[in-house]
């Protein structure tokens, strides 16, 4: 089981597509690292949306990753993931 401890930058492979792989793993480091080292009171309110919003981008713009994100078996990759899958379907409702 792999997780992301937020205090190194991790790789992941999604796919032969560097540039997502790049992208997706500077965004998972980022939130793993925020969520575990800046415990400040404002994950839910600030931080959370914003890297929900941005999983949301992803999602949409390849469903596949759904399946590869959970795969990590990490919590706040997985909770993101979750989050994100609740906000494209909800903003898919409204149009």
């Amino acid at each position: 089981m792999m997780k992301n401890d937020g205090f190194h930058n991790l790789s992941y492979t999604f796919g032969d597509n560097e540039l997502l792989n790049q992208r997706m793993s500077d965004l998972i480091n980022e939130f793993c690292h925020v969520f575990r080292h800046h415990a400040d009171g404002n994950w839910k309110s600030f931080y959370k949306p914003k890297y929900v919003k941005l999983m949301a981008e992803e999602l949409t713009a390849r469903p596949s990753l759904i399946r590869k994100l959970l795969a990590l078996k990490d919590p706040v990759v997985s909770n993101i993931t979750y989050a994100a899958i609740e906000f494209n379907k909800q903003n898919s409702s409204v149009e």
